[in-house]
């Protein structure tokens, strides 16, 4: 029987990685990616934060006030998501010599199949450390890789020995690894998954893996078969190379509520120019122009206009943002429902031909 090999890499704190490589004296310092913290008082988040700053506590999605609580001597760096974008492409340049089926999971992930082209490497480990070394080489910094027989134990396999690491879940052992794991450790198992098979007595792997078929499904309803069938080591999912994006969109939070129609409509401007840079780039038009607006109560709404025709440019897409945002909001309104955020998506979308002229919209 032929077994698969499947290689997942993930960058070890990308973001904060590429800010020491860009800036070598933040080396060994504790290095939070996001909002100014503003002496404590800001209300952004964080992005990333390097694992210096993890030993304080500090990790991404926290607002940045209680990084800075918790880290006051931490080095604050402003969002460089362009630059990451540069960065990553340079990793996946490295990653696709390996195989040709790869697929980047996000911009510090990726997932390879080299059944096939890593063969000549002889064994999985020479695999592994010949990746690691490649990236190294190409753009200085270090990334976690799992190989296993399947994705999901592939990149379960990273997060066992991070940063810097190599963990190889051979073919005949995915029961063994798994066992000792606990539950939530599956991807896709969250909290109310999580509670429901603790109830039941199950809090790592190695108790589903003692289950019966029908016990699983009374507990997690119609995931119980694919559960049942991942904790004895099948992991059959394919890699599958494209995903139709069903829409592009650009928004912003503000770290001080809009609290004019002058300023809400300026930010929609250089919103729509935002967008309007990325679709060009993509060659890519939509037809439906959606506004999100979000007040300081956190009250969201979602208004849409949808057109014939595809749109793309810059001020045509800053025309359709301002009319509806006109027609929802109140210009008297904005000083008493101060704003928090604001958003353009695109969607219904539409690529052009080679050779194909675009809509002149």
């Amino acid at each position: 029987m032929e077994f698969r090999t499947i290689v997942h890499v993930d960058m070890d704190a990308f973001f904060t990685s590429v800010e020491v490589r860009d800036f070598p004296h933040l080396k060994d310092k504790p290095v939070v990616v996001g909002a100014d913290p503003k002496n404590g008082v800001a209300r952004g988040v964080v992005s990333a934060a390097s694992y210096e700053a993890r030993k304080f506590g500090v990790k991404s999605a926290q607002p940045i006030s209680t990084a800075y609580k918790l880290c006051p001597e931490a080095i604050f760096m402003p969002h460089r998501f362009s630059r990451y974008v540069e960065v990553s492409n340079e990793v996946m340049d490295v990653l696709a010599a390996f195989s040709e089926t790869h697929l980047r999971m996000s911009i510090d992930e990726a997932v390879l199949d080299c059944t096939a082209s890593g063969e000549k490497f002889k064994t999985w480990k020479k695999l592994g450390l010949a990746i690691k070394q490649a990236v190294r080489e190409k753009t200085s910094l270090s990334c976690t890789i799992g190989i296993a027989t399947g994705r999901t134990l592939a990149k379960m396999a990273t997060e066992i020995n991070k940063p810097d690491g190599l963990t190889l879940v051979h073919p005949g052992k995915e029961r063994e690894f798994l066992a000792p794991l606990a539950v939530e450790a599956i991807p896709g198992i969250g909290p109310k998954a999580k509670q429901s098979l603790n109830r039941l007595g199950f809090r790592k792997i190695a108790d589903l893996q003692q289950v019966e078929l029908p016990l699983l499904t009374q507990a997690l309803g119609r995931w119980g078969e694919r559960i049942y069938d991942f904790v004895n080591g099948r992991d059959e999912d394919e890699i599958i190379l494209e995903h139709e994006r069903k829409s592009f969109g650009e928004e912003r939070t503000f770290e001080t509520d809009l609290s004019d129609s002058a300023e809400a409509l300026a930010a929609l401007k250089a919103i729509a120019e935002e967008l309007a840079t990325q679709m060009r780039r993509k060659n890519i038009s939509g037809r439906t122009v959606t506004v999100k607006i979000r007040f300081a109560d956190f009250r969201t709404i979602t208004r849409s206009q949808t057109y014939p025709m595809p749109i793309r440019s810059a001020p045509i897409l800053e025309e359709v943002a301002l009319q509806i945002f006109s027609r929802n909001v109140n210009a008297g309104t904005v000083s008493t429902e101060k704003i928090r955020l604001l958003g353009i998506q695109l969607s219904h979308l539409y690529t052009a031909q080679v050779g194909e002229q675009l809509w002149l919209f």
